[in-house]
């Protein structure tokens, strides 16, 4: 019902973190490593935003097209659930690459 756009958006971020991450750490592009995290970061909330906004639309149109069904809020909540878990493992993904950046750097 919700469809696999929102799910899309909201792992995007972490994607980047761990490819872009790897490859600033390694300093094979012209990024840093704390812009390729602040990117990454701000991409995860506004991104969260999007894919809540896009779901709730396709959640209107699924219930323009079947009227009478009945509305649920629950894939709502686990996407909101599913953000915030995806948020605390950017975090973690985050630490785990600067300390390896650090380690390189002795």
């Amino acid at each position: 019902m919700l469809g696999t756009t929102p799910l899309i958006l909201i792992i995007l971020p972490l994607l980047f973190q761990i490819i872009i991450g790897r490859k600033a750490i390694g300093e094979s592009i012209s990024l840093k490593f704390g812009t390729v995290c602040l990117i990454s970061f701000s991409a995860q909330i506004v991104l969260s935003i999007i894919a809540f906004y896009v779901a709730s639309y396709n959640s209107n149109l699924y219930f323009e097209q079947h009227p009478g069904s009945v509305r649920c809020g629950m894939g709502f909540l686990g996407l909101i659930m599913l953000s915030l878990l995806l948020t605390i493992i950017l975090i973690v993904v985050i630490t785990i690459q600067y300390f390896i950046k650090r380690s390189y750097e002795k």
